[in-house]
C-alpha cells in the first residue's frame, strides 16, 4: 500500500506512468478477446500455436464510451452525487489518458 491506498485502487496512470513511458500498444477490458489476439499475432505467438483464451465476462454494466449518459446515471443513481463526483475527479487523468468520457457526471 502506498499512502493507505490499496493498489487496486489507484490511479492507473501512477502504476503505468504513461507520460515517461513510449507504450506501443494499450488494450481495454471491454475489447480484450480483440486485444489478446492482436498482440500474439504482433509477438508472432499464434503462428504456431493454437492457443485457447478466455476471459472473464464483461460486467452487467459495461463502461465502454458507447454507454448513454441514461445508462450511466441510472446505473449510479443509489450512489451520492458528490461521491461520484469525487471519484471522477481522482481518475480523471485516467479518463483523459485512455479515452474514457468522463464528462457524463457533470450534465444533469
Amino acid at each position: 500500500m502506498r499512502n493507505g491506498v490499496n493498489v487496486h485502487w489507484r490511479p492507473q496512470h501512477e502504476l503505468c506512468h504513461p507520460c515517461d513511458i513510449n507504450y506501443d500498444f494499450i488494450g481495454r477490458f471491454e475489447n480484450i478477446n480483440h486485444d489478446a489476439e492482436y498482440v500474439l499475432a504482433k509477438l508472432s505467438a499464434s503462428e504456431r500455436r493454437s492457443w485457447n483464451l478466455s476471459f472473464p465476462i464483461l460486467n452487467a454494466f459495461n463502461s465502454s464510451a458507447s454507454a448513454s449518459q441514461q445508462e450511466r446515471l441510472s446505473f449510479y443513481a443509489s450512489v451520492p452525487r458528490d461521491i461520484i463526483e469525487t471519484l471522477v475527479r481522482k481518475y480523471q487523468l485516467d479518463y483523459q489518458l485512455f479515452g474514457y468520457d468522463y464528462r457524463w457526471v457533470y450534465q444533469n
